[in-house]
């Protein structure tokens, strides 16, 4: 009887549930191997990729693998139906088909174009179905909601040597944006009040701010040059003698975990430059 065949199966992945490749990428497949050979080739790989959250490889059986592993895509479906139980086309209707689509964020901005065109019609819906095969027939509405999906999150914070109303003024003056948002922002120009519009380092973007002294409160919403906005509630409070600058960011669908934790390491040097700048 003939040993078993071990493969090692991986690459960059979208998110860490390591389930569907990074956009332009394909899983890597090494082997056949026996199973020492298999075990070094998958060492030497993760060894090479360890800085890399995003990169994962596995170790899989001969049986375990069967064909190279495929990626998920996604469809748009839908159309006018007879009423809202969205189970029945209306009357000479047929079920509408777009995609497929290879990431997900690449159908939500497509049923995003297609339901705000229909957003009058109580009888239009499209919904985003993977894998969905032609023929499948009209999609089912769910009878419970679908469950939240929280977006990762993290909190920046920065303590500086100054008092609290010097620093929320400064914070709500966008023209002192550049002077410490140093990798996101080149120029600011009012327009509005309280949203001024900007020269980023990849193009024009928007920057809207709402804030409250009494309570410290600091939000902005930062439209980048791709359009992807970012709603950035903040804080700044009286600590220890001065001021504590809190910030917390969400992730937009938009954005991969890789470029979230990129921008998250630039926030953190503009942090430091806004200290800087306060203190000088």
């Amino acid at each position: 009887m003939a040993s078993q065949k071990y493969y090692v199966v991986g690459g960059e992945y979208a998110d860490t549930s390591f389930t569907v490749p990074a956009d332009g990428s394909e899983l890597e497949v090494k082997g056949p191997f026996n199973e020492r050979e298999a075990k070094v080739c998958w060492r030497e790989l993760t060894g090479k990729t360890v800085d890399n959250a995003m990169v994962r490889y596995f170790l899989k059986s001969e049986d375990e693998i069967g064909a190279k592993p495929k990626a998920k895509n996604f469809w748009v479906v839908g159309g006018e139906y007879a009423n809202t139980s969205f189970t029945t086309l209306a009357a000479g209707k047929e079920l509408e088909v777009y995609g497929p689509f290879e990431q997900w964020e690449s159908a939500l901005g497509f049923w995003r174009g297609l339901t705000s065109k229909s957003v009058d019609d109580a009888m239009m819906r499209y919904d985003i179905r993977e894998n969905y095969q032609p023929g499948d027939g009209v999609p089912a509405r769910k009878s419970q909601p679908a469950a939240i999906t929280l977006q990762p999150t993290s909190v920046k914070s920065v303590a500086v040597a100054a008092a609290p109303e010097k620093v929320f003024a400064f914070l709500m003056e966008g023209r002192n944006w550049p002077k410490w948002a140093v990798h996101s922002i080149k120029a600011v120009r009012p327009a509005e009040a309280g949203s001024w519009t900007m020269e980023t380092v990849d193009g024009p973007g928007r920057l809207s701010l709402k804030g409250d002294a009494a309570s410290g409160i600091i939000d902005h919403i930062f439209v980048d040059a791709e359009n992807v906005s970012w709603t950035v509630p903040g804080r700044v409070v009286a600590a220890g003698g001065g001021t504590m600058v809190i910030f917390a960011f969400s992730k937009p669908s938009r954005v991969s975990e890789t470029q979230f934790a990129q921008i998250l390491r630039q926030v953190d040097d503009e942090l430091v430059a806004l200290k800087r700048v306060l203190e000088a």
